[in-house]
């Protein structure tokens, strides 16, 4: 599939500057373009005709905003083992005055990544960042009367910090970022023809915060307005999230009638009608994004209910959280995807719900938590993920390490994925978790804890201490610790052999039944470019502890079968 060229919305107005800005190596043609597929129900991200996982970190807001200020921030993005930066570009910067369009700062970025080797993603900051609209231009925020802002009930805003949050009920707004989003694709196409840029995220956490739902005129007409007919489609469809069947059964299953009347007037009733106003919303940019450029597109969450009597707008009211996914699926075709921003402690629990829904995960804003990473590719299918502040990263950072180990192994691990043959755990103090694969029953543990048991059993006194946790990051907000979990990816390769990715693990492989298997063999390693390079083989003490403690490796283990055992 190629990429379609098209003359773009105001493509004229920034020709010169495309040139001036930008220098591009000569090509015979453009890069196949990136797209999502669906095999078994699994979603894969396709970069150069192959599946592709972003090893990624999304930098601070304001980064991009200068190319001088990020100069000297890319060669370290490229040591942290990066293989995709997670990067903002900003209507307020593109679109200075209304028609007039500057791309020199994405012209940069792209030329910064090529140059480093590295993919990007692009974050459109148009009307709502953070369920704010501070990153819409001042041409945009000055005009009251064609650019209508949202309203919440009196006394009902504690977020309310004198942000503009502008209402995605107004046509004009949707109009004026719609044009903009679609005049950075355009250009895109006419800059990007190899593709550095592979996927676009619209907005950034959108809904609304302080209340439930927007109290504008233009929100309660709407309100006051019937059900659109896509929406009801999905109710009567069934198979929906339980919180959204609950509240559509309470209010008698009705396939008719205004918001109220098929909803109730509740924050939950609210909520869903927010989530058809922000879908729609974030769908005609994409849509007007894509007529242009036809990358992949997705919407990202501020995550809720987090705390128990939360209600929507504590966290933004419509954004694409589990409980209206259906209402966003059905409402927003032109995302190929939702994704989370998760800064909770039940990392699990929350991507699972998104990999489960739509057959993977693609995590832009996390912790970091490298446990998670291992848990996001093994576990979730995931291809991508990305702390955020990415470039407060210290030298060697646990996350650098284990990019640095996996980076060469995304082939096989894309494979894995595909075949359902991979696993991946972050592991809780203490905790032993059973995996299953076809004919086998593996067992993992803390190897430290394990190595220690051992060696009590053996009379020895314990001589490995639990780490000390170390600085991961630097610079504004508080320095994040080391994860100090076991925590790893299992592969199975063949019938009879492992790959064991991760630190601090014990790994016992068993046949169906239970019956522990003999390893014929430890081959330490690792992958460069899909292919196997070997290492150290692995023998009498050293089989105790086939994975560093306080670092990141990779070892193959190949058994003998259980029938070749008897």
């Amino acid at each position: 599939m190629k990429a379609t060229r098209k003359p773009g919305l105001m493509l004229a107005l920034c020709t010169a500057a495309i040139a001036a800005a930008l220098s591009l190596p000569a090509q015979a043609q453009d890069a196949p373009l990136p797209h999502v597929v669906r095999n078994d129900g699994q979603l894969q991200l396709i970069v150069d005709g192959q599946p592709f996982i972003a090893l990624a970190g999304e930098v601070h807001n304001s980064t991009a905003s200068s190319a001088e200020y990020i100069a000297p921030i890319w060669p370290r993005l490229q040591g942290f083992n990066l293989n995709t930066v997670v990067s903002p570009v900003y209507w307020e910067l593109v679109e200075p005055a209304e028609g007039q369009y500057d791309f020199a700062l994405v012209d940069e970025q792209l030329r910064q990544a090529r140059a480093h080797g590295l993919r990007l993603v692009l974050l459109w900051f148009g009307t709502t960042k953070n369920a704010k609209s501070t990153f819409a231009p001042a041409w945009v925020l000055a005009d009251r009367n064609r650019f209508s802002r949202a309203e919440t009930a009196a006394g009902a805003n504690p977020f309310d910090q004198g942000d503009p949050v502008l209402s995605v009920f107004d046509e004009d707004t949707m109009a004026a970022d719609a044009r903009a989003f679609a005049a950075l694709m355009a250009h895109l196409a006419r800059v990007d023809p190899q593709h550095t840029v592979i996927t676009v995220q619209v907005e950034n956490e959108a809904g609304l915060l302080g209340d439930s739902r927007d109290r504008s005129d233009l929100a309660n007409r709407a309100w006051r307005g019937q059900v659109p007919a896509t929406i009801l489609a999905r109710l009567r469809r069934g198979n929906l999230q339980p919180s959204l069947q609950a509240l559509w059964a309470a209010n008698g299953s009705r396939t008719s009638g205004t918001w109220s009347q098929v909803f109730g007037d509740d924050w939950q009733a609210h909520e869903a009608f927010m989530a058809w106003g922000v879908s729609r919303y974030i769908d005609h940019v994409a849509a007007a994004g894509k007529r242009e450029l036809p990358l992949p597109m997705y919407a990202n969450a501020w995550l809720g209910p987090q705390n128990p009597g939360d209600a929507a707008g504590a966290y933004p009211s419509g954004g694409p959280v589990p409980r209206v996914f259906d209402i966003w699926q059905a409402n927003a075709p032109h995302l190929d995807w939702l994704s989370p921003d998760i800064y909770v402690d039940d990392y699990a629990g929350w991507a699972g719900q998104y990999a489960a829904n739509q057959g993977a995960v693609f995590v832009p804003e996390a912790r970091f938590e490298v446990g998670n990473l291992f848990t996001t590719l093994g576990a979730l299918d995931g291809f991508g993920f990305a702390p955020f502040g990415i470039e407060d990263g210290l030298p060697g950072n646990q996350l650098s390490d284990a990019y640095g180990i996996l980076s060469g192994a995304l082939p096989v691990i894309a494979r894995a994925q595909a075949d359902n043959r991979i696993a991946g755990f972050a592991l809780a103090a203490e905790e032993v978790r059973q995996i299953t694969f076809p004919g086998y029953r593996l067992t993992v543990q803390g190897q430290r804890e394990a190595v220690n048991r051992r060696f009590r059993d053996m009379g020895v006194p314990v001589q490995a201490p639990a780490p000390e946790p170390r600085a991961q990051t630097a610079g504004w907000g508080r320095a994040e610790m080391s994860d100090l979990r076991p925590s790893g990816l299992i592969i199975m390769l063949a019938e009879d052999e492992f790959l064991l990715a991760g630190k601090d693990v014990d790994l016992v492989i068993a046949d169906e039944s239970g019956r522990r298997l003999e390893v014929v063999r430890y081959q330490e390693g690792r992958y460069v470019d899909g292919e196997w390079q070997n290492g150290r083989v692995l023998n009498g003490d050293e089989r105790m502890a086939p994975l560093p403690n306080d670092r990141f490796g990779m070892v193959r283990i190949r058994v003998l079968p259980a029938a070749s055992g008897r």
